[in-house]
């Protein structure tokens, strides 16, 4: 819920001020100058913002949630008077931009995260129902009193996973461009199609299967307590 509220108010300040600022939505998405503008100027009218802002930078998957339905939000200008262009809200895709991308069924910051070896999502599954992830275990290890076993079993199970994680998504990154490029160069066919998904898929559910298994065994680790205490550090409802 916590999240949720997060987004909302985020999504409404910066719909808010990109419109006050006249700057159309193709911009704001795909100018860092113009974004960073806009940020400076929601920060410094809502202090309260910059905590916002914190938290969604930290967070790959929260940061796409918000630029997605940012994108959604913005997608029509509204005229001089004040009216809007119907005709245009009826038939622009909500993809509209997202043809510059590299690859385009991923998102930059995807990208990246899979390269790193980040989550982007994968063990949601497990985190919201309070299977905590290694790497904010060890982060919070001081306020949950992590035992020194604790901390080097945990470690350990999060040094495997990413190993396993930046392997695995660096394979993914490179079959999404190859399937990109088949499009792309019209070179596609339906036997092509089909062995191309299906490795992709197959990457995909090792790639969850792994950051998963992290968590399941980040929390044999953990007592009661200091998961219940996880989930409200990371402001998630309590009662398990």
């Amino acid at each position: 819920m916590k999240t949720r509220i997060i987004v909302i108010a985020m999504i409404c300040s910066i719909a808010a001020t990109v419109h006050a600022q006249n700057t159309i939505i193709a911009q704001f998405l795909h100018d860092q100058p113009i974004q960073d503008s806009v940020i400076t100027i929601i920060v410094h009218n809502h202090p309260l913002m910059s905590k916002l802002i914190d938290k969604i930078s930290e967070d790959p998957q929260l940061h796409e949630m918000v630029i997605q339905h940012l994108s959604r939000l913005l997608k029509e200008k509204p005229d001089g008077n004040g009216d809007h262009n119907h005709e245009s809200h009826e038939t622009m895709s909500h993809y509209a931009g997202d043809e510059t991308r590299e690859i385009k069924a991923l998102s930059q910051s995807e990208v990246d995260g899979l390269r790193k070896g980040e989550g982007i999502g994968f063990a949601m599954a497990a985190e919201l129902n309070h299977y905590p992830g290694p790497r904010h275990i060890l982060d919070l290890a001081e306020q949950l009193q992590l035992t020194d076993v604790q901390k080097k079993a945990i470690q350990k199970a999060f040094d495997r996973m990413h190993v396993e994680a930046v392997k695995l998504g660096s394979q993914l990154v490179k079959q999404e461009r190859l399937l990109d490029k088949a499009f792309a160069s019209l070179t596609i066919t339906q036997k092509t199609l089909s062995q191309m998904t299906e490795g992709i898929e197959r990457l995909r559910a090792r790639l969850r299967s792994v950051h998963l298994a992290a968590h399941l065994e980040t929390r044999n680790v953990l007592t009661p307590q200091q998961i219940d205490s996880y989930d409200r550090h990371r402001g998630y409802s309590s009662g398990m």
